[in-house]
């Protein structure tokens, strides 16, 4: 039977690209093959671009198969913003979540580098957010850079209106056998909601510290991305 939300979660943690310490992330396309109680259940299309001093950064998942016939799911996240120097900064997100049974949207920009104005489906809202605040997509990219460059891995994001916080922790070195592939990672860990909610991920160096595959572990419901295409784009 096809889980919904875990897939879901699973789309929110993928799309990790390649950098040099000190260096936005190249431009790059990747596919992810998500899987759940070992059963194929859905994939997703990454890329990010960059256009004079702005970015593009965009997460499509699609259930297939026999979840695909069951929900009609899909996934579309997308961050839209500049390039800083180093750092990406978000100034427009969109969250967009189809299925047969619903749908749900959050999509916001921000007015100032401490404010922004959203529509959660058909509810406006203002929030206030400290300096730095970034998207839940962006997210992925500020860690990819902050693992390699060996910095903290402490971020405020914005979701559904609310202002979260988001922890990670290493855990140190583990190899992994993907389609792509045995690889030597560095194993990073966020827990939420009194651990009944981890997400995992195994960065590899040797592929510039893309995640070469991403778990998600809700009340015991495990599933499971992994790398089967990246392609960075210089």
């Amino acid at each position: 039977m096809f889980k919904q939300r875990p897939v879901l979660v699973i789309a929110g943690a993928l799309s990790f690209t390649s950098l040099p310490a000190l260096a936005a992330p190249l431009a790059f396309q990747a596919t992810y093959s998500v899987a759940n109680s070992g059963l194929t259940v859905g994939e997703t299309q990454t890329s990010l671009s960059y256009q004079a001093a702005g970015y593009t950064f965009q997460k499509i998942t699609k259930a297939n198969g026999v979840a695909a016939l069951i929900s009609g799911d899909s996934l579309t996240e997308r961050s839209v913003g500049l390039k800083q120097g180093d750092k990406l900064q978000t100034q427009q997100y969109l969250y967009q979540h189809k299925s047969r049974r619903k749908a749900k949207q959050d999509q916001y920009q921000f007015t100032s580098a401490t404010e922004i104005k959203g529509k959660l489906d058909q509810t406006a809202y203002t929030l206030k957010v400290p300096k730095n605040t970034i998207d839940p997509a962006l997210i992925e990219l500020r860690l990819m850079e902050d693992v390699a460059a060996n910095r903290p891995l402490n971020y405020s994001i914005t979701e559904r209106g609310k202002l979260k916080t988001y922890q990670f922790q290493r855990l140190g070195k583990e190899t992994i056998t993907t389609p792509l592939g045995q690889y030597a990672c560095e194993k990073v860990k966020m827990t939420r909601d009194n651990g009944e909610r981890q997400t995992t991920l195994w960065l590899a160096p040797e592929l510039d510290y893309v995640a070469a595959q991403i778990q998600h572990n809700e009340k015991g419901n495990i599933t499971e991305a992994q790398l089967t295409h990246y392609q960075a784009k210089h």
